[in-house]
C-alpha cells in the first residue's frame, strides 16, 4: 500500500543494493569454488558409502544452519536411505563445567573426542571462523584423523589458518548476512549433490573407491 511521505524514503536503494551484493557475491563465490564444492560432495559420497559418520557444528545462527545441515541429510529421498549425520551441541557446556574451570571453547573437541572416528568428517559452519570452540574442534579431529571441512566467510578467521581444514569454502563477504544466505543454499546444494551421487550414480562412487585409493584420507590426496 503506497504512503504520501514528504520526506526522501530510500528503502527501495537499500534493497536494490541488497540485491546486488548478493548476486556479485555469490558469483564470486561460485567461480571460485565450483571446483571445491565438487571435492567436498565427492568426500561426503564417499564417507556416506564406506558407513562413515559425519559430524557438523556452528555457533549461534550457524548452529541452526549446522541443524538444518543434519536434517536435510538424515531425511528419506526416493532411493536414499536417511544419513548418519550428527549435530554437535554446544548447549553441552554445562554450570559443572564452568565451576570445574572447564573453557566453553572446549565444548565441540571433547563430544569429538568421546564420539568420532578415523575417516569420519567434521563440518564447520561459521560466518567469520573467528571463535576458540571451532578452531579446537578441528584439532580435535586432527587427533582422530577425521576430514575436516569449513564453511567459512571473510578471511576465513583461526580456521583459515596452520592448514586446520582440508577443504575450504569460503564466502568472499564479511557482510553476515550474505555470508549465512551462501551457507543456507551450501548446505541444501551438498545434499543435492550427494543425493546424485548415491541415489542416481552410485557406479561413480564405486568407480572413486576402486581408482586406486586404499582409504578415504588417499583418495582426499589425491583430488
Amino acid at each position: 500500500m503506497p504512503f504520501e511521505l514528504g520526506l526522501k524514503d530510500d528503502c527501495p536503494e537499500l534493497i536494490a543494493q541488497r540485491a546486488d551484493a548478493s548476486l556479485k557475491v555469490t558469483g564470486d563465490f561460485y567461480d571460485m569454488f565450483s571446483s571445491d564444492i565438487h571435492e567436498v560432495a565427492r568426500l561426503l559420497a564417499l564417507a556416506f558409502y564406506s558407513e562413515q559418520h559425519v559430524y557438523v557444528a556452528g555457533l549461534g545462527i550457524s548452529a541452526h544452519l549446522a541443524a538444518i545441515f543434519a536434517s536435510r541429510f538424515m531425511r528419506t529421498t526416493d532411493g536414499r536411505a536417511p544419513l548418519p549425520v550428527q549435530v554437535l551441541s554446544p548447549s553441552l557446556w554445562l554450570e559443572e563445567d564452568r565451576e570445574n574451570g572447564t573453557e566453553f571453547s572446549e565444548v565441540f573437541a571433547r563430544q569429538i573426542e568421546a564420539h568420532c572416528s578415523d575417516g569420519d568428517v567434521l563440518v564447520l559452519i561459521t560466518q567469520d571462523g573467528m571463535h576458540p570452540a571451532l578452531q579446537a574442534a578441528c584439532r580435535a579431529a586432527r587427533e582422530q584423523n577425521m576430514f575436516t571441512i569449513g564453511l567459512t566467510g571473510g578471511d576465513g578467521g583461526l580456521l583459515g589458518q596452520d592448514d586446520l581444514l582440508d577443504m575450504e569454502l569460503r564466502v568472499p563477504s564479511i557482510e553476515e548476512g550474505l555470508v549465512h544466505e551462501l551457507h543456507m543454499n551450501l548446505v541444501c546444494l551438498l545434499d543435492d549433490l550427494v543425493d546424485y551421487y548415491l541415489s542416481g550414480k552410485p557406479e561413480l562412487v564405486r568407480e572413486m573407491l576402486q581408482a586406486g585409493a586404499s582409504s578415504l584420507r588417499e583418495d582426499l590426496d589425491r583430488a
